[in-house]
C-alpha cells in the first residue's frame, strides 16, 4: 500500500508520462541480505508518449536529467519522514541490479555494468534507453548518486496541473485510482 508521499510521487511521474508500477517486490533470493524489500516506484516513459490532456506540460527540472530521444526508466525511492542515509536502500548494488532487471531496457552484462555504475550516479545511458535514480523527500539536501527531488515540488505540480486543466480534471476526478488526487482536484475546483 502507498503511503500519501508515494501517492502523489506515483501522479506526479504519470502526469509527467511515465506509466509507474508502486512497491514492486525484492524477493531475497536475489538480493544480499535476507530480507525481501521493494522498490517504492519504477517507472518508465517511452520516447513517444504522448499526452492527450497537458501535452508538453511536464517537470522540466526532471527533464533536464534526461535525453528525451531515448526511453527513460525510473528507480525511486521516496521518504517523507525523517530518516538515516543508511535508510536509503536503492543506493544498494544487489536492489538496483534487481530493478534494472524488472524494467528490462538492458540485456544482462549492460544490467550488470549499470547497476554498479549507478551506485555512485543518477543516471546510466545505454544507445536507446536510460534509467534514473530519483529519491524524494521533504528535506531540501541533495545526496550523492541520486536525483533529488522535494516532496513539495511534486505537490506543486500536482496542483499547478490540476488547476491548468480544471475542466478535464474536474470531471474525471472520481475516475482517477486515488483519493488523494481525487480530493486535490475536488479542492483546487470548488473556489
Amino acid at each position: 500500500m502507498k503511503n500519501f508521499a508515494e501517492e502523489m510521487v506515483y501522479w506526479y511521474l504519470r502526469f509527467n508520462g511515465f506509466f509507474p508500477m508502486s512497491n514492486f517486490v525484492l524477493h531475497n533470493k536475489d538480493l544480499e541480505s535476507p530480507q525481501n524489500a521493494d522498490v517504492d516506484i519504477l517507472a518508465v516513459r517511452p520516447k513517444y508518449v504522448d499526452e492527450a490532456v497537458g501535452r508538453d506540460h511536464r517537470d522540466e527540472w526532471l527533464f533536464n536529467h534526461f535525453n528525451l530521444d531515448k526511453n527513460i526508466g525510473l528507480i525511486c525511492e521516496v521518504k517523507s519522514g525523517n530518516y538515516f542515509r543508511s535508510e536509503i536502500y536503492m543506493g544498494r548494488e544487489d536492489r538496483l541490479k534487481y530493478a534494472l532487471k524488472r524494467i528490462g531496457f538492458f540485456g544482462q552484462a549492460k544490467t550488470t555494468e549499470y547497476s554498479q555504475k549507478l551506485i555512485s550516479q543518477s543516471v546510466v545511458a545505454g544507445r536507446y534507453h536510460q534509467v534514473g535514480k530519483i529519491l524524494f523527500t521533504h528535506y531540501p539536501w541533495q545526496e550523492p548518486g541520486f536525483i533529488c527531488i522535494n516532496l513539495e515540488q511534486v505537490q506543486s505540480f500536482l496542483l499547478d496541473r490540476i488547476q491548468r486543466f480544471p475542466n478535464e480534471r474536474s470531471g474525471a476526478k472520481l475516475f482517477f485510482d486515488s483519493e488523494l488526487l481525487q480530493y486535490m482536484i475536488w479542492n483546487s475546483t470548488r473556489r
